[in-house]
């Protein structure tokens, strides 16, 4: 099954205001990445959806407290273990 392979998503350009500084040190490593033969822009795509997904999560456990488990977390038996614990055939044990 190592034969297919899976479109890529569609691109956009996103634009993101950052210091000076961190803006020729990526300048910089552009050029040092391409002339070694690696996709710069592939890495920092990564990187930014890594951090979406981690915002993401985070965000939902700011917005909806620990207290709160999600259909997804009860699935993957991540949900809260405080509240599993505090419960017993559905009655609340506190």
């Amino acid at each position: 099954m190592g034969i297919l392979k899976r479109k890529d998503e569609r691109t956009q350009t996103v634009t993101v205001r950052v210091p000076a500084s961190v803006k020729a040190e990526l300048d910089q490593l552009r050029e040092e990445t391409g002339a070694a033969g690696f996709d710069l822009n592939a890495t920092l795509a990564d990187a930014v959806s890594r951090v979406t997904r981690q915002i993401r999560d985070e965000l939902k456990q700011v917005t909806h407290p620990m207290g709160t488990s999600s259909p997804r977390s009860r699935a993957t038996g991540l949900a809260n273990s405080h509240t599993e614990s505090a419960m017993t055939n559905g009655k609340s044990q506190g």
